[in-house]
């Protein structure tokens, strides 16, 4: 029934529920509402009393105003910049992270920052590419160069550590691994398979013999915990082994050792003292391996095991097929290498240096025993494929490369050698991979041998 109010003035009876829950246009009161909207309201203190009258009830509108403008102790308007903040924080945060991923996705030891560093101060003892185009010109399919295997390495590392460790991490070689597994496992396999056959103990004494930056060499020493003395021409790659190996622990330090030394004709280091040594695909670099198999026989203990992961053909290869010639033209130019021997004429020369060998195998072809049709093979990053864990070695990426780093040159931002090296790469990544799915060349033979006891001093 309507009546008065206290001030004499008429209402009706749908405005009754204003002090219960009337405020507010629709008159609706508490009571009226839906069990749902009821707790809602009751979650949100709506009935919350005061002076022992109960609060007014908004009507569904009215409410959802006030809690979005922060009405009544609401906290719309930090909750939209918040949630503003996320927003923009997710478009940016997001692609910096799956650029990251791709990047660097399965081999953290990657680092592009290298490929900024010498866009900026070109490469590392002023080499000149061009000079070591002119080493190649004259080589035609599996030929020999002219120039001095040493001088050839080190000059093409100089060229080619910083691109390697940009593009494939600090262990310079190849392994296979699962579809499911990144890149780093693949190294983790090979480094794991010597450091398996070496049959070595703690700070029992190890030769790795053409070491690189040490990528391997630290491997086998967390595997082992071997005393690794690692070898190479390149100044550069010592000193950058060294300042890596600087970043590690105690334990790592005083087992991880390097030095630069020609091991074709190896100087100063101690004969019969070492108990294993081994080539993580680093003859490739001389037709004479013979020569440096015969190096490293004399500083071994009698006994001392040698492991080496060679680069062999395999019997696929054919010298009169032009494309395995052009193929292997590019791989010889593009990585610096020396004449590639059969498995035949690779045995014989580590025979010739007097070591007995206990077995031999294509460690490439274990991958697809393990994995079959799920094997990534160790040529995989190289050629195209969807997997992206490599990104910089992915030919999406690095062949454009060399074209962005020329315009760069032209407008005089790179040294054009950069530019030249970064086409090398390319050269010898596209020969060897294409090699390597044609089945006529792995870079992992394994050869596991041992100096005879009844050995002399010298081979």
């Amino acid at each position: 029934m309507p009546g008065r109010d206290d001030q004499g003035r008429f209402r009706s009876d749908d405005d009754r529920g204003g002090r219960g829950g009337g405020r507010g246009g629709s008159g609706r009161g508490f009571a009226s509402m839906d069990p749902e909207r009821q707790r809602e309201i009751a979650r949100m203190g709506g009935r919350a009393s005061h002076g022992g009258q109960g609060r007014d009830y908004e009507d569904d509108d009215n409410y959802r105003s006030r809690r979005s403008s922060g009405g009544n102790g609401g906290n719309g308007g930090g909750k939209k910049k918040g949630r503003s903040l996320l927003f923009w924080g997710f478009i940016i945060v997001l692609p910096a992270v799956v650029f990251g991923y791709l990047v660097s996705s399965g081999n953290p030891t990657q680092q592009v920052g290298k490929l900024l560093n010498m866009m900026k101060r070109g490469m590392p003892g002023g080499e000149n590419a061009f000079a070591f185009d002119s080493i190649y010109n004259s080589v035609k399919g599996n030929a020999q160069h002219n120039a001095y295997d040493a001088d050839v390495a080190n000059k093409f590392y100089n060229l080619a550590t910083e691109f390697y460790e940009y593009g494939w991490g600090d262990s310079f070689h190849f392994g296979w691994r699962a579809r499911w597994e990144g890149h780093r496992q693949a190294i983790l396999n090979s480094q794991n398979f010597v450091a398996q056959k070496l049959r070595v103990m703690d700070m029992d004494r190890v030769l790795d013999v053409g070491c690189g930056i040490g990528g391997p060499l630290r491997g086998v020493v967390r595997a082992t915990g071997a005393n690794v003395t690692g070898l190479t021409i390149n100044e550069h790659q010592v000193a950058r082994a060294r300042e890596i190996t600087r970043s590690l622990t105690p334990w790592m330090q005083q087992r991880s050792h390097f030095v630069v030394q020609d091991y074709l004709n190896i100087k100063g280091m101690e004969e019969n003292t070492y108990d294993a040594a081994f080539y993580m695909e680093s003859s490739l670099h001389t037709e004479q391996r013979q020569k440096t198999f015969s190096e490293v026989y004399k500083l071994l203990k009698p006994g001392g095991r040698l492991v080496a992961m060679e680069y062999v053909l395999l019997p696929g290869w054919d010298a009169n097929n032009p494309e395995h010639q052009e193929l292997m033209r590019m791989h010889l130019h593009g990585n610096g290498c020396a004449k590639t021997p059969t498995i035949a004429e690779d045995l014989a020369q580590i025979r010739g240096a007097g070591f007995e060998i206990i077995e031999h195998f294509d460690f490439m072809e274990l991958g697809k025993k393990i994995y079959g049709d799920d094997e990534i093979p160790w040529w995989g990053d190289l050629q195209f494929n969807w997997h992206f864990h490599l990104l910089p070695a992915h030919p999406w990426i690095r062949r454009p490369l060399p074209y962005i780093l020329n315009a760069l040159a032209y407008v005089g931002l790179v040294p054009k050698d950069v530019v030249r090296a970064a086409e090398l790469m390319n050269e010898g990544g596209d020969g060897l991979s294409g090699l390597g799915k044609l089945g006529v060349l792995t870079p992992q033979y394994y050869v596991g041998a041992v100096k005879p006891l009844n050995a002399g001093k010298k081979a």
